[in-house]
């Protein structure tokens, strides 16, 4: 199959896309769109595509002739972006966070339903080799079933960029990353959100850039997540920094791709005697974005359904969605995802 690429968003983004995509035989770069057609030329002389700029998504679907684009915008435009492009009869990549609010992941959802196309969201996290490896733990049973997942991650995040004019810049802009890995590793969907967000005292942000959260898995599982975007010193990965509990064992990774993630684990629950495994990082460490590109092309080639399609990141997503009216509410807020729109109930 060759795809023949709309690219709309040429941020810093678009380069870690473009650098997976333009070695690829069957990929053709065939239009770049950006609001700013400046960056849209600036990214096209630096890779030497031979390939026509746009400044809107709707000139360049009315122009060209392709099969797959990838959406690079910001959240706030990815309801449009994708459901355009959908009905113009194009497969969608999209970058995360998939929407900014529950009736604009809906509607995609409805959209790629009724179009037959393919809409798929990028999750790179999801391809770190420690990642797959604690969720292939978990699915074994080996230890037992999760029980309790607890994730943190204290950053310094740029001030400057446009998180910074969010009402809860840390849960609308990343905390997508840790909901989606914390569901992929315990193999489970979220069912309720309990979400406290504040802004901590000397926090160079103006919204919310901290919180403490509780979610229920599906599989009876409990996520704990706590974090701040301005922390100061003494900082955790992007990736957070995990510890996943199970029925007889737990299981331990700093966030690190360079690093090794343990575990412990007993025979039999009230030995208290434990053994020790390491699950080694991968002798090659590749870019989880290339890897993902890679998945996604190819499942895109042979009809399957990659692990982050549309219809299993409204789980991610609905985290997002509920942990807001849990905030705004102060309560406990109920996670229903539905086959069928609306897909995300929250109650």
């Amino acid at each position: 199959m060759k795809f023949k690429i709309i690219m709309v968003g040429c941020g810093v983004m678009a380069n870690h896309w473009l650098n997976s995509i333009t070695p690829k035989d069957d990929c053709e770069i065939i239009a770049l769109a950006d609001l700013d057609i400046g960056r849209a030329k600036a990214a096209r002389e630096k890779y030497s595509l031979e390939c026509r700029v746009y400044s809107s998504v709707d000139e360049a679907l009315e122009a060209e002739s392709g099969n797959l684009l990838i959406d690079l915008t910001y959240v706030t435009m990815h309801h449009d972006v994708t459901i355009k492009a959908l009905r113009a009869g194009y497969d969608v990549i999209g970058e995360k966070p998939m929407a900014f609010e529950p009736n604009q992941a809906n509607d995609m959802l409805r959209a790629a339903a009724e179009t037959g196309k393919r809409y798929i969201v990028a999750q790179n996290r999801r391809y770190i080799g420690q990642v797959e490896k604690i969720r292939d733990i978990v699915i074994s049973k080996k230890i037992g079933e999760p029980v309790f997942i607890c994730a943190e991650i204290f950053v310094s995040a740029d001030m400057a960029s446009i998180r910074n004019q969010l009402e809860y810049p840390q849960l609308q802009d990343n905390n997508i990353h840790a909901f989606d890995m914390a569901r992929y590793m315990a193999n489970g969907n979220p069912i309720s959100a309990y979400y406290h967000s504040f802004n901590p005292k000397g926090s160079k942000y103006v919204g919310d850039a901290a919180c403490a959260a509780i979610f229920e898995f599906d599989n009876g599982a409990v996520f704990e997540f706590r974090g701040y975007n301005g922390a100061e010193g003494c900082h955790t990965t992007w990736n957070n920094s995990w510890r996943v509990l199970c029925e007889r064992g737990t299981i331990l990774w700093d966030g690190n791709p360079e690093n090794d993630a343990f575990y412990e684990y007993a025979e039999q629950t009230g030995v208290y005697a434990y053994q020790k495994e390491t699950l080694k990082k991968p002798d090659v460490i590749r870019d989880p974005n290339a890897l993902e590109v890679e998945d996604f092309l190819d499942a895109l080639s042979t009809g399957r359904t990659p692990s982050t399609d549309c219809k299993d990141n409204i789980h991610s997503i609905a985290m997002v969605f509920a942990s807001v009216k849990s905030i705004r509410e102060g309560r406990k807020v109920a996670i229903e995802v539905n086959e069928t729109y609306p897909y995300i109930v929250l109650n």
